[in-house]
């Protein structure tokens, strides 16, 4: 298998960083949290936290637990995903 299509066949998961930064900063979004507070009360570069807000790309594991640790909105989402992957999980592995 040449690597192009290795590539593609990686790249059309759904699921994936970009995925859960989409919903992320949806929630961020609706709490009425601009891209700068965030970078001020986590001591990120603005840059950064903007490519994740504004550009779609993906959050690192670093900014993720950064953002679960100062919000209590952001962990509850999280708990609430992996519940509902487990259930997910455990619903396939049943069939």
């Amino acid at each position: 298998m040449s690597r192009s299509n290795l590539w593609q066949i990686c790249h059309k998961n759904a699921r994936g960083n970009n995925h859960l930064t989409k919903h992320l900063v949806e929630i961020i979004r609706k709490q009425r949290l601009t891209s700068k507070q965030i970078a001020y009360e986590l001591v990120l570069p603005t840059e950064r936290v903007r490519n994740w807000y504004y550009k779609g790309t993906g959050m690192t594991a670093l900014d993720l637990l950064l953002l679960m640790s100062e919000y209590e909105f952001v962990r509850n989402f999280i708990k609430k995903a992996v519940i509902a992957y487990m259930m997910y999980k455990d619903d396939l592995a049943g069939r």
